[in-house]
């Protein structure tokens, strides 16, 4: 659950020294301060992990570079927050997007998936979304799928051009420690399917250390040949609804699921994306002083230069240019609507 912030100090009481610039807005007990070093985390809908406690350690080591860094994340984050409607379906670029806190994110993936057929989740950030504007069938994948979870700083960007408020920050590297502690609480087994031959081992060994008792008898690389995915399927469905999380990039893992996982009663698959590389060690993830100030984009970039270029510095102003379209489209429609005065 999203802690409350507690109201700021006044410039009066850090004047006359009763509160101090970076103090506590999670702890009444402690002294107020005008920012937390972990607001940001809240503005950004980003509020994962022990807050409280995160708030208490950086406060105990605060010097003046971090009361810079903690200022400079809390006025982005305010500013990337908003307190408009929060509709449940917002369509970004034709695309519904599931307006979720994490709780509520959880409890709809591990919930029972239908009968006849399985539960399909896709995550959506800019590259994504920018993608499925000329390709039709990522479109209509996405379309169809029983959850689309908001992934990144670009949707919260996209939300404040859009003029609505969105919940939490739903990506699959911060949601997946929640989700494996949920499956092993409840006997959920888990299969990874995708990256690099050895990736998904590595990422597989990690998660049952720090989630002991997880139960992830499927693992696989994402180079599979179609003579294989028989096989794999047939494994799949004598699981106890399996949670698969399919990390090949978009659009080849939506696309895979849909065609190989998605008739298959029981199952509830998930794209992840670049999920294995993370959790496998394979690739460092950016830190969290990087993404309180939405720029772990930029950290990925400056890993992967030559891969990331075209899908960041061309892809996210031309992703923003194609919401201000939307959003001016949206303008001109309802001014039409409106009766003469």
């Amino acid at each position: 659950m999203t802690p409350e912030l507690l109201p700021r100090a006044s410039l009066l009481d850090i004047l006359r020294g009763d509160a101090s610039l970076v103090g506590s807005r999670l702890d009444p007990s402690r002294p107020r301060g005008l920012v937390s070093p972990v607001e940001a985390r809240v503005h950004m809908g980003l509020p994962y992990g022990d807050l409280l406690r995160e708030e208490q350690e950086r406060l105990a080591g605060a010097g003046p570079r971090a009361a810079a860094r903690f200022l400079a994340s809390a006025a982005l984050g305010a500013a990337l927050s908003s307190t408009a409607e929060a509709p449940p379906r917002p369509a970004v670029l034709g695309v519904p997007v599931d307006n979720m806190t994490i709780a509520d994110a959880l409890d709809a993936i591990l919930a029972p998936p239908p009968p006849d057929r399985a539960r399909v989740v896709h995550f959506v950030h800019p590259h994504a979304l920018n993608l499925a504007t000329h390709d039709d069938r990522l479109r209509a994948q996405l379309l169809r799928a029983d959850r689309v979870l908001p992934d990144g700083v670009g949707l919260r960007v996209a939300s404040l051009i859009l003029g609505f408020s969105l919940r939490d920050n739903l990506n699959g590297t911060d949601l997946l420690p929640l989700l494996c502690e949920r499956a092993s609480r409840e006997g959920r087994p888990l299969a990874l399917v995708g990256a690099a031959p050895g990736v998904a081992e590595a990422c597989a060994a990690r998660l049952q250390e720090a989630h002991p008792g997880l139960q992830i008898p499927v693992v696989h690389h994402g180079f599979l040949g179609e003579e294989e995915v028989p096989a794999l399927a047939h494994r799949l469905q004598e699981l106890e609804r399996p949670l698969v999380l399919v990390a090949m990039g978009s659009p080849r893992q939506e696309d895979w699921i849909w065609r190989h996982l998605a008739h298959l009663p029981g199952v509830t698959a998930l794209s992840v994306g670049g999920l294995f590389d993370f959790f496998s060690g394979r690739i460092e993830r950016a830190p969290w002083a990087w993404r309180e100030l939405g720029l772990e984009w930029a950290f990925r970039l400056s890993r992967e230069p030559r891969r990331l270029a075209r899908r960041y510095l061309l892809g996210n102003p031309l992703f923003v240019l194609r919401v201000s379209g939307q959003r001016l489209r949206e303008q001109v429609a309802s001014a039409l609507q409106k009766p003469p005065a």
